[in-house]
């Protein structure tokens, strides 16, 4: 859950909020004025903010997909991926 912090209280402690936020990974809302105006959040999380948005924006039908593929999977319709076995470079 993101703590609440006011604009002023973030000016005077931004160096530490930006260590929590990295090493700790909270979450901090800026306040103005009692009025949420900002969010500090770890950058994975942002980036995975963006790639979620992304997606739903390419694949507007993605929820429908994957509760089919959820059906799919309780109604055991699903095969196992081994994948290709990978080979090491000789560098």
């Amino acid at each position: 859950m993101p703590q609440l912090v006011t604009i002023t209280k973030a000016k005077q402690k931004l160096l530490e909020l930006a260590r929590r936020t990295q090493e700790l990974g909270e979450s901090f809302i800026l306040l103005k004025d009692g009025t949420p105006v900002s969010a500090l959040l770890p950058f994975d999380e942002y980036e995975a903010l963006l790639e979620t948005l992304d997606i739903l924006e390419t694949e507007p039908d993605i929820l429908q997909k994957l509760k089919a593929a959820e059906r799919d999977v309780a109604a055991g319709r699903y095969t196992v991926w081994k994948g290709k076995p990978r080979v090491k470079s000789k560098r």
